[in-house]
């Protein structure tokens, strides 16, 4: 069951970026998915790079790491992490402490 009504669909997230030399408003989510399905703004570009980009902005990638593994051009790759908070998780713990382990060294340490 939808948590969304049709009436209630939510905008899709856009950006405009200047990619190719033309500036161009892009979609920065898959505008086949989630509530966003039949909210397509007019005009504006889906483009897997450029979504990809903003997935992993939001997972804490740098700009610099964006520009390298994806070959945004960095003005672009910077604005997308402007535009992109990385996604609040869960508390990270080391594996042991999250398993209950404890390990008491002989030596004391």
């Amino acid at each position: 069951m939808s948590r969304t009504s049709p009436q209630q669909q939510l905008p899709l997230p856009t950006l405009c970026l200047v990619v190719n030399g033309i500036p161009t408003t892009y979609l920065l989510e898959d505008p086949g998915t989630g509530p966003y399905a039949a909210s397509l703004p007019d005009g504006a570009v889906y483009d897997l790079r450029i979504h990809a980009a903003w997935v992993l902005a939001r997972q804490g990638h740098r700009t610099s790491w964006l520009a390298t593994h994806l070959g945004l051009p960095r003005p672009v790759a910077r604005a997308i992490v402007t535009t992109a908070r990385p996604t609040p998780g869960p508390p990270r713990l080391p594996a042991d402490r999250a398993f209950g382990l404890n390990y008491f060294s002989p030596w004391g340490g």
